[in-house]
């Protein structure tokens, strides 16, 4: 299974400490850039990586992009965080730089039945609580949204559609142990456990 189109860069958790060094090891140093100008020299969409809120106090968990949409996402730690509610800032921009923003309750969120924004809210709070790391969770929920986008016929799934993410994660985990991949499919078997709540 291939999966591609995906940047990540967390800040300032574990993803955003493998960007920083990324980037140090680019001539330059400007890694978004260098990546940007590769992906249009081979062809390929390219997308504008959205994440601090300056000014606003509210810290950036993590962010991505899609390049076949040209969308970029954010999910934020707002100031008056409380742990005990812990509701978190998800913005969208699309392709042209319009952004919506939204406040998730993630303890509302039904993991067999919510929209992207959500998930990732979801798991970045997993992340945050360090009841997984981002590799575990907030990385898994990409490549899950990665998969439903490779699944769907327009080549991506609207951030606003709800549907059934333990369903999609166990068809990557089942195809994991068919591919003889066993340390993968507990990998998975792990995100799984996350979303049967």
């Amino acid at each position: 299974m291939s999966v591609s189109g995906i940047a990540t860069a967390g800040y300032p958790v574990a993803g955003y400490e493998i960007t920083r060094r990324t980037e140090r090891n680019v001539a330059g140093g400007n890694f978004a850039k260098q990546a940007a100008e590769a992906a249009q020299a081979a062809g390929q969409a390219t997308a504008t990586l959205h994440g601090a809120d300056e000014g606003s106090g509210d810290i950036t968990i993590f962010s991505g992009a899609e390049l076949v949409s040209g969308s970029s996402y954010s999910v934020y730690r707002t100031q008056d965080f409380d742990p005990e509610n812990p509701v978190f800032k998800v913005k969208i921009w699309d392709k042209s730089g319009n952004v919506t923003e939204r406040m998730v309750d993630v303890s509302k969120v039904d993991p067999k039945n919510c929209d992207t924004v959500e998930m990732y809210a979801y798991t970045a709070s997993l992340k945050e609580s360090g009841k997984g790391s981002f590799e575990d969770t907030v990385l898994k929920a990409v490549v899950t949204k990665s998969v439903k986008d490779a699944e769907s016929r327009t080549g991506t799934w609207s951030f606003s559609e709800k549907f059934d993410w333990a369903k999609i994660v166990n068809g990557i985990m089942q195809s994991e142990y068919r591919y003889g991949d066993l340390k993968g499919y507990m990998e998975w078997k792990k995100f799984l456990g996350f979303l049967e709540i």
